[in-house]
């Protein structure tokens, strides 16, 4: 198969099917790099005796494939080759969003760092009290028995 055949193969379809026959290895990566050029990517690769594959293709739609489609078109039509010379670059990410927290709090004023910081206050006294014993933690012994009487 010519690279022209098998671009247009891929005309926005959401499912490219193709038989190109009993095709080397580098025929089969072509057909791969032209799918992957225009935002397609391989789902299933049937092998059919003696005929050679069947390759199935479903159209990716994730943004960065429909981007690197809409720039191989656009090469295209500017009668440019179908494959850059080298693959774009990813664009980068964009910046996370600031955190709420620094947001809503305003900043205190930094200390230098040699300086440590001021101790906590003390606890105020309460009045004073007159100091009590706890109570035993056991009951006192029973008093002693009576002394007996003297036998007459």
């Amino acid at each position: 198969m010519k690279d022209e055949e098998i671009r247009r193969r891929f005309d926005g379809r959401s499912r490219v099917e193709l038989l190109p026959g009993n095709l080397p290895y580098a025929g089969q990566r072509r057909i791969e790099e032209i799918a992957h050029a225009l935002g397609y990517r391989l789902t299933a690769a049937h092998r059919l005796y003696p005929v050679g594959v069947r390759l199935v293709y479903d159209r990716d739609d994730t943004p960065l494939a429909r981007r690197r489609a809409e720039l191989s078109i656009a090469r295209l039509r500017a009668g440019g080759p179908l494959l850059p010379a080298t693959e774009p670059p990813v664009p980068p990410p964009p910046p996370p969003p600031p955190p709420a927290s620094a947001q809503l709090q305003p900043r205190r004023p930094s200390r230098p760092p040699s300086e440590p910081p001021p101790p906590p206050p003390l606890p105020a006294p309460g009045p004073a009290r007159p100091r009590v014993p706890p109570p035993p933690s056991y009951p006192p012994p029973p008093p002693p028995p009576p002394p007996a009487a003297p036998a007459s």
